[in-house]
């Protein structure tokens, strides 16, 4: 992948409406309820409680929630959970850009045990949080880890983004400010912010 003319894509609120994390792991939650999974709903309610709580990081918690994930669905309830997530809230508007767009990738913090099982229509480079690469120096791939994770990634000391999607001016302050244009999305319209 080059580095001229990239253009990146956040994920949760950009390219879906909304936030995966919290979408796909209510949908498991539901899975667990009606299959009588007691002892993960009692252990996914632990961590929220700690959570809440603020003994465990958010970070801490989706890493936790998603090995519950990993270990008690089968590889096709998976895929099947985290496609429906995305075809179900896709931003058809960034969608187009998307795939319309030579040079991108996906930046987000949604945990890669979701976000890999994602057929968006295109392969493309995802930079996700909890990447197995060890390369990629920041799990959490929020805010400043964002840039931290596209220059590791992009292996260059200097990175300049031609084209930003993204829904939150403060969550990706960091990469706005990289960033040559910049379109906000906002309840699934787009408006140029930079």
């Amino acid at each position: 992948m080059q580095n001229d003319g990239l253009t990146v894509f956040d994920f949760d609120g950009t390219l879906i409406r909304v936030n995966s994390f919290f979408e796909t792991t209510k949908r498991f939650v539901s899975m667990l309820a009606k299959r009588g999974r007691l002892g993960s709903l009692i252990r996914i309610g632990f961590l929220y409680a700690m959570r809440k709580c603020r003994i465990i990081s958010h970070l801490v918690f989706k890493k936790r929630v998603t090995e519950l994930f990993e270990g008690t669905l089968s590889e096709r309830e998976k895929r099947y959970l985290c496609q429906s997530v995305f075809d179900e809230n896709l931003n058809d508007l960034v969608h187009k850009e998307f795939v319309d767009s030579e040079n991108c990738l996906v930046s987000t913090a949604a945990p890669f045990s979701y976000i890999s099982r994602i057929a968006f229509g295109r392969q493309v480079p995802v930079i996700c949080s909890l990447h197995p690469d060890p390369h990629l120096p920041d799990k959490g791939n929020f805010g400043d880890g964002k840039v931290t994770n596209l220059k590791a990634y992009l292996q260059v000391d200097n990175l300049r983004i031609h084209t930003l999607f993204t829904d939150s001016l403060s969550d990706d302050a960091a990469l706005i400010d990289i960033s040559e244009r910049v379109f906000l999305v906002d309840q699934g319209q787009v408006e140029r912010a930079k």
